[in-house]
């Protein structure tokens, strides 16, 4: 997923191993994806494509086989039986930049058309992709505001947006008082950081009686167990701590199972983005009060459909309805290679169960 942003929406390469990537990518649809002929140079591949004919079109998520990304691959699936263009889908198994960067390689080298990712690290993937585009692929991204060698950078939220709401979420827990902190995915993962600086921002504007500790932000790779340790950690060193604002998708878990059970519930507050089926039970039970969300596969469907767009010759620009909910007219901003809708929502124990995944 808002969701310059949610994460950023939001990465160096972390301690796995490093992942074989050479073999055949699978397609999603009917059948697999042939590989395209060599990719025609950047002003050519400026022109409309003939009508009628189909791109060749790679999705690279941070990782597979993990919920988050395996509900973004249903919607990827989905967006491809409805159109009928296969699209590859493949990505790292584990949260692992050199191993995506090397994936995207492959597809490059394969002559895609279209190539839609999310980054581990942004700055890692920039080579790649001015690579892609110089062979005129059109590469769209999400939560790589801050890249420059992409056509289209998508959030379903701008980041100032994502981290005010996730600031005011915290607050309203916390009653405006007590000391927090901020904890990300990885301290590389660009829109999770950026919304991370937005919510502090929120706080110093609007909750004074609010206090970042000294510590000011963690990292947990991407790992609800690392989140858990960490947030026992915290409580240890910072017995007065009150709120835990995270960014990443396992931040929210992680504490949550920790403040339950350390028997803190209503005492320490933690929130996050998150997936409803992994913070269903701690909503109920009251260790977590609210989770932040925007739906990956919305945006997943929006970056294809702004590739075959490009594809297509079309203009992408403010007001342009980009064919999803949080997407329409009146929701789509465009500066420069971002493009921004309108998708955050709380998810609390009242609107969990509306929730698939």
């Amino acid at each position: 997923m808002k969701k310059k942003i949610l994460a950023v929406m939001l990465t160096a390469a972390m301690a796995f191993s490093l992942m074989a990537c050479g073999g055949g990518a699978a397609a999603s649809g009917d059948s697999g994806a042939a590989p395209a002929a060599e990719a025609p140079a950047a002003e050519e591949a400026a022109a409309p494509a003939a009508k009628g004919d189909k791109p060749t079109i790679a999705f690279v998520p941070k990782v597979e086989g993990q919920a988050w990304w395996d509900y973004v691959h249903s919607g990827v699936d989905e967006w491809a039986k409805d159109n009928g263009i296969d699209v590859i889908y493949k990505g790292p198994t584990e949260i692992d930049a050199a191993a995506q960067v090397q994936i995207m390689t492959d597809l490059v080298n394969q002559g895609v058309d279209i190539l839609c990712f999310s980054p581990n690290d942004p700055d890692a993937c920039e080579a790649i992709c001015k690579q892609a585009m110089d062979k005129g692929i059109i590469v769209i991204a999400t939560e790589a505001s801050g890249m420059k060698n992409v056509n289209y950078d998508i959030e379903a939220f701008d980041e100032a947006g994502m981290g005010g709401f996730l600031m005011d979420q915290l607050a309203m827990q916390m009653n405006s008082e007590g000391k927090y902190i901020t904890m990300v995915g990885s301290m590389t993962m660009e829109s999770q950081n950026n919304w991370a600086d937005a919510a502090v921002a929120r706080q110093e504007e609007s909750y004074p009686n609010m206090e970042l500790v000294p510590d000011k932000r963690v990292a947990d790779d991407s790992d609800a167990e690392k989140a858990y340790e960490l947030t026992k950690e915290l409580i240890q060193k910072y017995p007065d701590l009150k709120g835990i604002c995270g960014t990443g998708s396992f931040d929210a878990p992680g504490a949550a199972r920790a403040i339950e059970e350390l028997g803190l519930n209503g005492k320490v507050f933690a929130i996050s983005v998150a997936i409803p089926s992994e913070v269903k039970d701690y909503l109920e039970s009251g260790a977590l009060q609210s989770v932040a969300l925007w739906d990956p596969a919305i945006s997943a469907k929006v970056m294809l459909n702004t590739g075959v767009k490009l594809f297509n010759g079309e203009e992408i620009k403010t007001g342009s309805d980009l064919g999803e909910t949080g997407y329409k007219a009146s929701d789509v901003t465009v500066d420069g290679t971002l493009i921004t809708g309108n998708g955050q929502i709380a998810i609390t124990k009242d609107n969990v169960n509306d929730f698939s995944f």
